[in-house]
């Protein structure tokens, strides 16, 4: 896709195909498991959450995370250790009430956001040029060239973070 059809996209909003709509759901579902393994979807949730607080400016406590997203303490205290233990937050303790603790992004998850935002693109991109395709042709792939698709979207898919 070109930057000018891109941009063109992001300027008048995009009306994507139902079967298109479908296709960026499971890659961007595939992209995640590919990346980080077989994880609940509320570890994505907790993530991406601490990710957005943390680009405004305001890292977040465990507890912010627990009412941000609905999820029961214990799945998110296992979600952040997980996270901990990746090296993609770090815990501070916050200077105006030394009581909380804050889950800063490190260096680390700063990279992997950037990497992340830039397979969403990549992904969008692809997306796009599969839904013009789709609206100029129709949808005539059979289930065989589909499925020979999501068979090498899984050879080429990340390795996962160790």
């Amino acid at each position: 896709m070109t930057n000018s059809k891109r941009d063109g996209m992001h300027q008048q909003g995009v009306s994507l195909t139902p079967g298109a709509q479908m296709s960026v759901f499971w890659r961007i579902l595939h992209l995640m498991i590919a990346r980080y393994g077989n994880h609940p979807m509320g570890q994505a949730l907790v993530a991406l959450t601490m990710v957005f607080l943390n680009e405004r400016g305001m890292p977040p406590t465990l507890t912010d995370l627990c009412e941000a997203t609905g999820l029961p303490k214990a799945s998110v205290s296992r979600y952040v250790t997980w996270q901990l233990s990746q090296g993609l937050v770090k815990e501070t303790i916050d200077p105006n009430d030394r009581r909380r603790r804050l889950l800063v992004q490190t260096r680390k998850g700063k990279a992997e956001w950037r990497w992340q935002t830039q397979q969403l693109e990549k992904l969008f991109g692809e997306v796009g040029d599969l839904d013009e395709k789709m609206r100029s042709e129709g949808d005539q792939r059979d289930a065989d060239e589909i499925l020979e698709t999501m068979k090498d979207l899984t050879r080429n898919a990340p390795k996962r973070i160790r």
